[in-house]
Parts: C-alpha cells; sequence; structure tokens
C-alpha cells in the first residue's frame, strides 16, 4: 500500500531524536524539530544526498573546510559520501529530503 500522507501522530523518530516523516521510492524526508545548541556534533560521511531548509534558528554547516552559516529561510546541500557536521548556534527546526531515502 502506497503511503501519499503521514499524520504528525504517525511519525517516527531516529536514533539522533530526528522525526522520519513521509517516505518515497527515491527519498526520505525528516524534521529536526527544536534542536538544542550544541558542540560540534561528529563528523559524519553517509551514502546518500542531503538537501535541507531552515525553519527557525541558526547552525554551522562544517563541509569541504569551510563553515557555512545557515539562517531561518537558508537551504544547503550536503553530496553523498562527503565529510561534513553541524554546529546549531540558536535552538532550531530544519526539515531535510535524503536521496535515495534513509532511516537515519
Amino acid at each position: 500500500m502506497n503511503s501519499y500522507k503521514v499524520s504528525q501522530h504517525d511519525t517516527t523518530h531516529g536514533k539522533d531524536g530526528e522525526h522520519h516523516l513521509v517516505k518515497g521510492q527515491h527519498s526520505h524526508m525528516r524534521l529536526w524539530h527544536r534542536e538544542e545548541p550544541n558542540a560540534d556534533k561528529p563528523e559524519s560521511t553517509n551514502p546518500y544526498e542531503t538537501l535541507g531548509y531552515v525553519i527557525e534558528g541558526a547552525a554551522d554547516l562544517i563541509i569541504d573546510g569551510q563553515t557555512i552559516a545557515l539562517q531561518p529561510g537558508d537551504s544547503y546541500h550536503v553530496p553523498a559520501n562527503t565529510p561534513h557536521t553541524y554546529r546549531i548556534t540558536q535552538t532550531l527546526t530544519a526539515v531535510e529530503v535524503t536521496t535515495p531515502g534513509s532511516d537515519q
């Protein structure tokens, strides 16, 4: 059966606190809701591409030797297999899509 809609009460949570939203055949949407400021998270490399949009708060995306400040209204891209990390500087809400889909 296809999932055309996922209601808030049907979402699941990942190991890092993210909310897993709708999942398609080739991509997956997740929400980072009110993530608190933190020191640098450990650097990670994922086999999927990430596209994101900051709804509120602020974070630094550290990638390719650059620190990229993210503010509300900013979109960002992390290519597959690229080492990166995030530093949340103000309580953050952001939505991300991963391709291919990932439950991480």
